[in-house]
């Protein structure tokens, strides 16, 4: 054999030598590092699971392994059967190389809908769809106030409800008090924008309901108004055949305020409801 090809096996025995003699030095220290320590199994985050993950699917992902390690460190809940976690989801989002524990995953029943806690309490949410003509060309956004305008039988446009607050447009939801973005939502609006969703009474919600549906002698739906940050109501007359050229009779009605009295309803969300005398009034 050539004396080079004798030096690279030499070599490479005496790697494999240092290598074995490193692993049981390793081994060895852990040895003494567990002496008389009860070794026991649990289960370590290979991944970052998501919220509302599903345990069975993070099991099937991988991101979930089992470990061994002394008991005196095993964490207070430590799971220790993945059968008591794999119809719950991940109550928050998961990080890699923590160890499992109960309170991690949760039952879906425990999670709060993010929805429900942005309605104000006394109010309901309720939805039209709308088009870009209907809706100020699709500029509203989750927090504005608008106006509800009717147009009954083709006769007279008039307000049905004034500042009325936009819970959500399309899926995006109302950004939480004291936050910037929704909790669970993209940031912008999303491409189901043509639905718009209020938070009103429920006699507000019947009454929006009703009318965009043609109900009352309401032709084509309901158009919304942006109202400017901070307007509050005022007084708007209903705009007729016989008043819509400018200089025609003038039409006195009133708006029914938030704060007075209410025969006809308003909503806690602080709307307000326009006096008429056509089928969608009480």
């Amino acid at each position: 054999m050539p004396r080079r090809s004798v030096a690279v096996l030499v070599a490479v025995v005496l790697a494999v030598m240092a290598s074995a003699a490193a692993y049981d030095a390793l081994h060895t220290a852990q040895q003494k590092a567990y002496k008389n320590a009860t070794i026991t199994s649990v289960y370590i985050l290979k991944g970052v699971v998501p919220q509302n993950e599903s345990g069975a699917a993070a099991e099937a992902q991988g991101l979930i392994k089992p470990t061994r390690m002394p008991l005196q460190f095993v964490p207070h809940g430590a799971v220790t059967d993945l059968a008591a976690i794999r119809d719950r989801v991940a109550g928050a989002n998961l990080s890699t190389g923590e160890i499992l524990v109960s309170g991690m995953f949760v039952s879906l029943k425990s999670i709060p809908s993010v929805a429900a806690e942005r309605v104000p309490k006394g109010d309901v949410a309720v939805s039209v769809a709308t088009d870009q003509v209907h809706s100020v060309a699709g500029l509203i956004q989750p927090g504005d106030k608008v106006d509800i305008l009717v147009d009954i039988r083709g006769a007279q446009e008039t307000f049905l409800y004034q500042s009325v607050p936009v819970l959500a447009v399309g899926t995006t939801l109302v950004p939480a008090p004291g936050s910037t973005s929704t909790a669970g939502h993209p940031t912008t609006v999303s491409q189901a924008g043509n639905v718009i969703t209020f938070a009103v009474t429920r006699d507000a919600a019947a009454r929006i309901a009703l009318a965009n549906n043609g109900g009352g002698g309401v032709t084509g739906g309901i158009y919304l108004a942006l109202e400017a940050a901070g307007s509050g109501t005022m007084t708007t007359p209903t705009i007729t055949g016989a008043n819509l050229v400018p200089g025609g009779p003038s039409v006195s009605t009133s708006i029914i305020s938030g704060s007075g009295p209410a025969p006809s309803g308003t909503t806690s969300g602080g709307i307000s409801e326009k006096s008429t005398s056509n089928a969608l009034a009480p």
